[in-house]
């Protein structure tokens, strides 16, 4: 490849990062679901963006263009929650996704796997929720089922689906958009009890068990519904155009 042909692939990855980071700043803007422990902040409608950018742009152009598009929704109005930590959930989110995309699986689990032990073995978390008082379940058990779907052949035969353009390529971006946000949601986590209990203690201790009970009961449907209008919204794309990381895999 020529020097003229680098600087011309380079141009376009910039011109990419660029467009759909500002896009990515605006929807940071939109509020969804509030960020339970933390009154007045919001996750943001830019959460449905994370795995439509992974599967379209592919793990790095995508991570880089949602840092970029963060710190820009920060100079368009958004609030920082996190003290700038902000930007983690969801670039890791999407650079997760791109791990899956290019068949790196055992990657993947891997992070999965130490991002619930390490959220588990942080102050103020709590690894297992009573629903009664002879019932208690694992906070982490949608993101157990995640991890376990991520080691199966259903995230092949999604990527395939996605890819081919067939009639069940919507339930493939599901798939991966669900296994993709709920990554997210504990990276989430992990920042959340890092940034604002053990390090700024603005949240007391006492409080965390109820907010870690009222979030078992809202996440689930929280991620569901990013999963959805992600693979509703990113389905229509994929018809009109071919993801950039198809031409490597």
């Amino acid at each position: 490849m020529s020097i003229i042909e680098n600087m011309d692939i380079r141009s376009k990855q910039i011109a990419i990062i660029a467009s759909f980071a500002v896009i990515y700043a605006i929807m940071r803007i939109v509020p969804s679901f509030p960020v339970i422990g933390a009154p007045g902040a919001s996750f943001s409608m830019a959460d449905i963006l994370v795995p439509i950018y992974a599967i379209i742009f592919g793990p790095y152009i995508a991570a880089t263009t949602i840092f970029l598009g963060t710190f820009l929704g920060i100079v368009f109005g958004k609030p920082i929650i996190f003290l700038g930590w902000d930007f983690l959930p969801a670039t890791m989110g999407a650079l997760f996704i791109g791990m899956i995309i290019h068949g790196k699986k055992i990657v993947a689990i891997f992070l999965f796997v130490i991002g619930i032990v390490v959220f588990n073995l942080l102050p103020y978390t709590e690894m297992m929720i009573p629903i009664n008082e002879q019932i208690s379940l694992p906070y982490n058990w949608f993101h157990i089922i995640a991890a376990l779907v991520l080691l199966t052949p259903l995230t092949n035969m999604s990527m395939n689906w996605i890819e081919e353009n067939s009639k069940k390529a919507i339930i493939g971006l599901f798939i991966i958009s669900i296994i993709g946000t709920l990554f997210q949601h504990i990276i989430g986590g992990t920042v959340f009890v890092v940034t604002l209990g053990v390090y700024l203690q603005s949240i007391n201790p006492d409080a965390f068990p109820g907010i870690w009970k009222t979030i078992f009961y809202v996440y689930p449907i929280e991620r569901l519904a990013i999963a959805v209008i992600s693979a509703i919204v990113a389905t229509p794309i994929l018809r009109s155009i071919k993801p950039i990381w198809s031409k490597s895999v």
